[in-house]
């Protein structure tokens, strides 16, 4: 049994500690001069509730010796640490070492988090935790009432290693994935030229690292709101515009602060339709900060999850870090390469710009026309070209330096005075003048003369360009003796033209304009002529002209139009024109177009015949034939009606037997003559029909068109008996309906032609054969062949070839 100190005589601290480890009595008096204190006993876990406080300023003024803890507010730099202690306190008072993993919880996980983004390596981390440890020991043993109890002590410290333990590994985890991420980034940007094509990339590694994510953005400020530059996902679109304070990425941007939002469907602070509308759980956005500078937002929401861990959180904010880095860099090569684009173009304009003074001064040096730089000051030439030299019967080392007057003629330098005042008060100033060689001669000249004037308006020199004259003023001479000749050539011309009987006018290629036109012309349409622009012109001042059929021309149909445009001849085209009393008469045009040496269409010329006496002479004698055609109808008609009557008459007699021989000679041959004339009629009468236009008529009847044939060639063989005649059938289809009368018209006449107009020992050949759709008759024989001029008008009525 443990003997109970003495407390009456002088115990030490070390007693007082002894005694308090065993636990067996609470209060100690301690007799020192004439003091007395009360000592009351406290266990380290009752010390870290108690003296929290006290403990944590005593660390606060220790781990402010960490360079990357010296910027840290009070806040940020203490974090989750008095909670901690509470932890281990509650821990140690259960005085039970099992279960310090677990009784942590996630406090030392998200302070390495924390950590970790505001940039304490691993070190710093750990020192923390020691000075931690240090200064609770050191404040809680100098208490004059400490308390030791081992296995609660030894909590504290497994609790503490757990702790550091736990950060330690998450800070490892959590810097190697930051890490991967960043080395990820990184790799994309080598490839990336521009934000362009660097965003997307950047936002893809972000979506692939972090797996909850659904959507990720960057939105970039472009005077003063934000624009969408690139998104992963859906939710925004590229183009989008957010106002700076308005909304979720707005308020990120006003305040320059991260954004936490854990029910984006409904949160008031969200309020982009497009985010809304995404169906979003969790939305976080970091400002993208260059210093004071705010150059974005970045943002991220989840679709699976409300809640976003602190270490995508920070592995967020990392990556926005890199992202703005890697931005700005990207905009310094950019703003790099249009630099050096702007100096590679000022450069090639400075070689382009040498380039052009030595072009300018070969050109100088070589132009055929003269250029002489004027003093304003003194009048002298400063520099002359060499053609300016040579012009004058100089070299140009002569004539620099000498009086610009001296280059004219004495009797023209007298208005000399007046061109340089001229040309001193406008941009340009031209004129001619009588220059003077250095042997004495005289020579036209045309001067373009230039001022340039300094910054006060003033001027310094003139540029002249000279040009010798000499051979334009012959060529002028000769342009107008050539003009008057080419006048002279138009008035005969128009005497030549005012001669002929038909209308002659004339119009110029390719404008359809009308220089020239006969006499006869303004007889023919009852107007004067007056040149025009074009035929349009003319024709809206004249009227416009029509077809036989009364149908107007359009433009393009005008047969000069079609000279002009097409180069065609047209050759007595009818045409009706309108003269000035209001009538239209009848012309014949003709056209065709006039061809320079190489083939170009210069001009066209037309003619116009006045036809309308001839027309009317035409229409006179066209009535007077139908008159003719109608009187022939009309008298066959009638006569068909005696006709009948002579041949029922003569039948009847030839019925009789009481008719003699000699009489039924006359009557048979009365009877053969009336089925002459009667053929002669019905011939007659559909010439008649066809030309009136009735048509012939057609009696169709079922038969054989073989049968028809043979009948025909019986019929001519029994009228031409020393003529040999070959018929052939090809194998075919020849039933049907067909008028046999008109069909034996056609093998007679077809036939008697052949026969008649063929030699007499020539065979006459009929091919009868079925073409499918139709039955074709051919009838050949060995005579002269028909003429190709003739073929047009074979079968019209009245008409013979050449025997």
């Amino acid at each position: 049994m443990t003997r109970t100190p003495d407390v009456r005589g002088g115990c030490t601290l070390s007693d007082i500690a002894a005694a308090g480890h065993s636990g067996r009595f609470a209060v100690v008096v301690v007799r020192a001069d004439a003091y007395i204190h009360e000592i009351v006993p406290i266990l380290l876990a009752e010390f870290l509730l108690q003296q929290r406080e006290s403990i944590m300023s005593a660390w606060e003024s220790e781990v402010r010796r960490i360079p990357a803890a010296q910027a840290l507010p009070r806040l940020a730099l203490r974090d989750g640490l008095p909670r901690l202690l509470e932890i281990v306190a509650s821990l140690m008072q259960r005085s039970s070492p099992g279960g310090v993993e677990d009784g942590l919880g996630d406090i030392p996980d998200r302070h390495a988090i924390e950590r970790l983004g505001e940039g304490f390596d691993l070190r710093q981390v750990v020192t923390e935790y020691r000075l931690l440890r240090a200064c609770v020991l050191r404040l809680w043993t100098s208490r004059e009432n400490a308390t030791h109890r081992p296995e609660a002590e030894l909590v504290f410290h497994e609790a503490m290693d757990e702790a550091v333990a736990a950060s330690v590994s998450r800070y490892s985890l959590a810097r190697e994935r930051t890490l991967q991420a960043l080395d990820r980034i990184s790799t994309a940007a080598l490839g990336s030229a521009d934000a362009a094509e660097l965003l997307p990339a950047l936002l893809q590694v972000l979506r692939e690292t972090v797996a909850v994510v659904d959507l990720a953005a960057v939105l970039l400020l472009e005077e003063g709101v934000l624009r969408v530059e690139s998104v992963v996902g859906t939710g925004m679109a590229v183009g989008d515009v957010v106002r700076m304070g308005e909304g979720f990425t707005g308020t990120i941007a006003a305040t320059r602060q991260p954004l936490l939002v854990r029910a984006a469907r409904t949160d008031s602070r969200v309020s982009e339709p497009s985010l809304r509308e995404a169906d979003l759980s969790a939305l976080f956005g970091v400002p993208l900060l260059l210093g004071e500078q705010l150059m974005g937002v970045v943002l991220m929401g989840s679709r699976a999850t409300h809640e976003l861990s602190e270490e995508d959180q920070f592995l967020f904010r990392a990556m926005a870090a890199r992202t703005t880095a890697l931005l700005l860099q990207a905009q310094a090569h950019a703003r790099e390469r249009e630099a050096r684009a702007v100096a590679e173009a000022s450069l090639e304009r400075l070689r382009e710009s040498e380039a052009g003074l030595r072009r300018w001064a070969q050109v100088f040096r070589r132009l055929g026309v003269g250029v002489a730089v004027v003093d304003a000051t003194d009048e002298r030439l400063r520099e002359v070209n060499p053609a300016f030299a040579r012009m004058h019967g100089y070299s140009p080392e002569e004539l620099t330096g000498r009086r610009l007057e001296d280059t004219y003629a004495p009797e023209a330098r007298g208005v000399l005075p007046r061109h340089v005042a001229a040309a001193n008060s406008k941009p340009s100033h031209e004129y001619e003048s009588l220059h003077m060689r250095k042997d004495g001669t005289r020579f036209p000249a045309f001067t373009h003369v230039t001022a340039f004037k300094d910054e006060a308006g003033r001027v310094e020199q003139r540029v002249a360009t000279v040009v010798d004259i000499t051979q334009r003023r012959a060529m002028e001479m000769d342009r107008q003796r050539l003009l008057g000749a080419i006048e002279a050539e138009r008035a005969r011309l128009a005497s030549v033209l005012d001669q002929m009987p038909a209308g002659v006018f004339i119009a110029d290629a390719p404008s359809g304009r009308l220089v020239m036109a006969s006499r006869q012309v303004e007889v023919i349409t009852g107007r004067p002529f007056h040149p025009s622009t074009s035929i349009q012109d003319y024709l809206e001042d004249h009227g416009a002209s029509l077809h036989p059929d009364g149908r107007p021309y359009s433009m393009e149909e005008l047969p000069l139009t079609r000279s002009l445009l097409h180069g065609e001849v047209v050759q007595g085209e009818e045409m009706l024109i309108p003269r000035e009393d209001g009538q239209s008469i009848a012309v014949l045009l003709s056209s065709a177009p006039i061809l320079d040496r190489e083939g170009t269409i210069v001009a066209a010329v037309a003619t116009m015949v006045d036809v309308s006496e001839r027309r009317r002479a035409q229409e006179a004698s066209l009535q007077a034939a139908r008159f003719g055609e109608r009187l022939i109808a009309i008298v066959s008609h009638d006569l068909r009606n005696p006709l009948n009557a002579i041949q029922l008459s003569a039948t009847q007699l030839l019925h009789s037997e009481a008719l003699p021989e000699r009489e039924r000679r006359l009557v048979t041959r009365i009877a053969r003559s009336g089925d002459r004339m009667k053929r002669m009629i019905s011939e007659l009468l559909d010439f008649t029909r066809g030309r009136l236009g009735g048509g012939i008529p057609i009696q169709r009847t079922a038969g054989d068109l073989r049968a028809v044939v043979r009948l025909g060639l019986d019929e001519l063989e029994a009228a031409w008996p020393e003529r040999k005649l070959v018929f052939r059938v090809e194998p075919g289809r020849y039933e049907g309906e067909w008028d046999g009368d008109r069909l034996l018209q056609v093998v007679s006449n077809l036939g008697g032609n052949a026969l008649q107009y063929s030699p007499a020992d020539a065979p006459v050949s009929f091919k009868l054969y079925d073409d499918g759709d139709f039955v074709v008759l051919e009838v050949q024989n060995p005579g002269e062949p028909i003429s190709p001029e003739m073929l047009p008008r074979l079968f019209d009525p009245f008409r013979r070839g050449a025997m």
